[in-house]
């Protein structure tokens, strides 16, 4: 019997272990993501240097570009689930963990390949035409834009995670938990993903320089994708192995 660290869950005397560990380790990676930080300090900035926003209304606005970035990114990944699991149907798992783990450590070696030569062709992020399109939806600084900025940025976003996020699904659908454990286990993995945004929510909200968030911003995002990139090479490499 495992203790603390593992999940496990027996049905009719099959089933997986869950790694805990593993999937906070893939939740706080995945929330690093440049994008949806990126956008979240830029719209809280707008709204304090250009609106002028008390404190009470950035709580507000910044309370719903996470709670929609919350809700958007659970129903993809249990969409993903959806998907994985019918797969595993008809198809070997030991073949899908191979396919998933592969294009895991292709993804990883993409991010990692930004972090020393950024400028070269092939990257998983939000292309630079959609960027423009949102950053006009900041400027307009409404709930209704936020809203609609928090799902854009959620969904231009997810090819950046989608292998780790897909990967993540892949292992929950072999776990042999229950549907209100792996919900669980969603709704957990979410938390952890929008967590970086409370936390600079509540940065900004105590007075913290708008001007020295975005210039660490700048400055962690190569950092980033360094992590997201060798975890998703270690966890592709442990899902095709296994």
């Amino acid at each position: 019997m495992e203790i603390c660290t593992r999940v496990a869950c027996y049905l009719e005397g099959k089933g997986r272990l869950v790694s805990f560990p593993l999937v906070t380790l893939a939740g706080l990676s995945d929330g690093i993501n440049p994008c949806a930080i990126g956008m979240m300090i830029m719209l809280l900035g707008y709204l304090v240097v250009f609106h002028r926003k008390e404190k009470k209304q950035l709580l507000v606005i910044g309370l719903a570009y996470i709670l929609t970035v919350f809700i958007t990114y659970l129903v993809i990944g249990l969409g993903f689930y959806r998907f994985v699991s019918e797969i595993n149907l008809w198809a070997t798992k030991s073949i899908l963990n191979k396919i998933f783990g592969s294009l895991m450590v292709l993804a990883g070696a993409v991010q990692i390949k930004d972090v020393f030569w950024p400028d070269s062709p092939l990257h998983l992020r939000i292309p630079v035409a959609a960027k423009e399109k949102l950053q006009g939806l900041i400027r307009k600084a409404s709930f209704p834009a936020t809203i609609l900025l928090a799902f854009l940025v959620t969904l231009l976003e997810t090819p950046c995670s989608l292998p780790l996020y897909v990967g993540t699904a892949n292992i929950l659908s072999q776990s042999g938990l229950p549907l209100i454990g792996v919900v669980a286990y969603f709704l957990y993995y979410n938390f952890l993903f929008v967590l970086p945004l409370i936390i600079i929510l509540g940065l900004i909200l105590f007075g913290y320089n708008l001007t020295s968030m975005k210039e660490w911003e700048h400055k962690a995002e190569k950092w980033m994708k360094l992590i997201m990139g060798l975890l998703l090479v270690g966890m592709g490499v442990w899902l095709a192995i296994s």
